[in-house]
């Protein structure tokens, strides 16, 4: 297995005692991950903050965990925002991202004292006008949208268009055309309090020279406008996410044959270029705060998604094939007819046997439900429990209801203890919202 001080065993053991489908998290793996990336970091850059981005794994107990270490929190939409909450995240180190966020939202997130990244001058202006009624400061990013344009690199996700082109097109962050009248009228928003500046380009690549890049851009933009801030002596700069994990199992990534830079790779490539993009800054670049917001990169290798084996079926005749059918599914793991190519590795944890007979693993709805062709497992009985991984980031949030299947459950494995963190869904909550009366 690849995750830490987890065993076979207390995997088996897990599964039996919460039943599957089941995704289960590495606590101790979450701790080593966190104090990874503040090592590599903190190596680089005196001023580091990390802001895990909730969307990765919005499970509280999960984020109550990350809580625990002292993490903040990147957030995006009033759901998050409220789950960031609830998984104890002191409001002081939630950041609110988002390009429509709503007069609630930023409402609330002035009178908690919650920072809110300005996705464009409309919204500067909302929440200038909020902040006034209430008679506060709201403390403030600008999301910018640096000029890549000397970056002649495809994206990992979409390899037809340059990153520099899609850095762009996406929607988020301040159009470089509207943010010069943002900052010629910036003395007028008076309940306004900016603290630093925001930029994420998303996914989009291995290669630590688009990393150097981007760390550049970000740099570069922010020293032309830092006349802007309030707070001089300790602005941030946050550079986002989108770090790629060991394993890399990401599924809109086409190329995933390359190599993956560790931490400190990340770390030294990424930093060196903000101290050289910050040289013209006013301000030194050590009493900037760098902060990151990681998703795939801490979570995906700390999860593990458990299923079992509910039938066995055999073809001898003409082509052989052997089915191992399970209790999850493609809508469970973000799959959609991933075959052959799927990124997701299957082992068993119900025998010590060598794998050395072949299955097609399947799923349970209605579709072909191919998970993985090919599998090369220990030979397997109905009753065995199969391990599934790296499932720890974007897998349990993106899971879907299809064949009105109930979503799985969740278990944090923590310094020895297991404790389910999310319970499974039922038929009832599958229909809950559906109204009937009348018919």
């Amino acid at each position: 297995m690849k995750l830490p001080n987890i065993s076979e065993r207390e995997l088996e053991r897990v599964a039996r005692q919460f039943g599957t489908p089941l995704f289960v998290f590495s606590g101790d793996a979450i701790r080593q991950r966190v104090a990874e990336f503040r090592s590599a970091f903190g190596e680089e850059w005196p001023r580091f903050e990390l802001m895990p981005s909730l969307k990765a794994c919005p499970i509280l107990g999960v984020r109550a965990l990350l809580s625990q270490l002292g993490c903040g929190c990147d957030v995006f939409g009033p759901g998050e925002f409220e789950g960031a909450l609830r998984g104890n995240v002191p409001p002081s180190q939630i950041s609110v991202n988002g390009s429509i966020k709503d007069e609630g939202i930023i409402r609330r997130a002035i009178t908690l004292g919650v920072r809110i990244v300005i996705d464009s001058p409309r919204e500067a202006t909302l929440i200038n006008d909020i902040a006034g009624s209430l008679s506060v400061t709201a403390r403030v990013m600008l999301r910018l949208k640096p000029d890549m344009a000397d970056l002649s690199v495809t994206s990992d996700f979409a390899p037809d268009l340059l990153i520099s082109e899609l850095s762009q097109r996406i929607k988020y962050g301040i159009p470089n055309s509207e943010l010069a009248s943002l900052v010629d009228a910036w003395s007028s928003f008076t309940q306004l309090e900016l603290v630093g500046f925001h930029a994420h380009v998303g996914r989009h690549s291995k290669e630590l020279e688009v990393w150097s890049a981007w760390a550049t851009a970000v740099a570069l933009k922010a020293v032309e406008i830092e006349a802007l801030l309030a707070l001089s002596d300790n602005p941030v700069i946050n550079i986002g996410g989108g770090f790629a994990s060991e394993l890399d199992a990401d599924l809109d990534v086409v190329d995933r044959s390359g190599h993956t830079p560790s931490l400190s790779e990340f770390a030294a490539a990424i930093c060196y270029a903000l101290r050289q993009g910050l040289a013209g800054s006013a301000i030194t670049w050590s009493n900037w705060t760098l902060e990151i917001e990681p998703g795939r990169g801490l979570h995906s290798d700390t999860g593990v998604h458990l299923t079992t084996v509910k039938n066995l079926k055999y073809e001898t005749v003409g082509q052989q094939r052997r089915w191992a059918e399970v209790d999850t599914s493609e809508v469970f793991l973000d799959l959609h007819g991933v075959s052959d190519d799927c990124p997701l590795q299957f082992t068993s944890v119900s025998s010590t046997e060598a794998p050395n007979h072949v299955y097609d693993v399947v799923g349970l709805t209605c579709n072909a439900e191919m998970l993985s062709l090919d599998a090369e497992l220990p030979e397997l009985s109905v009753g065995d429990v199969l391990a599934i991984y790296p499932t720890g980031a974007y897998l349990e949030p993106m899971a879907a209801n299809f064949n009105a299947l109930p979503r799985p459950g969740s278990v944090l494995l923590d310094q020895g203890a297991a404790r389910l963190i999310k319970r499974h869904e039922t038929v009832d909550d599958v229909f809950a919202r559906d109204i009937i009366d009348g018919f």
